[in-house]
């Protein structure tokens, strides 16, 4: 049951419009855990505000990234959290090797991160 002051709208227009809710719900819990909203970095609002629109702006690029990703790998989804991304793609060791006057990435994994096009 739920309670509201919106006589114009039916039960059900009133149900979807509640349920909606979650999904920014769980848009802020994720702005809050993986992008440091939780612990805002001064106590100066005009600098908070540029930090949560750059952050915002981030999770955007994030989304981008991991829909890239998904495309080559299995275990990332398009839905993955950042820290699992990063346990799951970033987290490679790797050495930088000098090879015929040129220094070259060597991955140390059997991972295709090769086929992995950003544009």
């Amino acid at each position: 049951m739920y309670l509201t002051n919106d006589w114009e709208s039916s039960e059900q227009e009133v149900i979807e419009y509640y349920n909606l809710r979650g999904a920014s719900e769980k848009t802020f819990d994720i702005q809050n855990n993986d992008f440091g909203w939780g612990r805002l970095p001064c106590s100066d609002m005009n600098y908070n505000t540029v930090y949560l629109i750059l952050t915002a702006m981030l999770k955007n690029i994030y989304n981008h990234i991991v829909q890239k990703v998904s495309e080559v790998f299995d275990d990332i989804k398009p839905t993955t959290r950042l820290k699992r991304f990063i346990f799951c793609f970033i987290c490679v060791a790797g050495t930088w090797i000098r090879q015929s006057r040129q220094y070259k990435l060597r991955l140390y994994t059997d991972r295709p991160c090769h086929r992995v096009r950003f544009g």
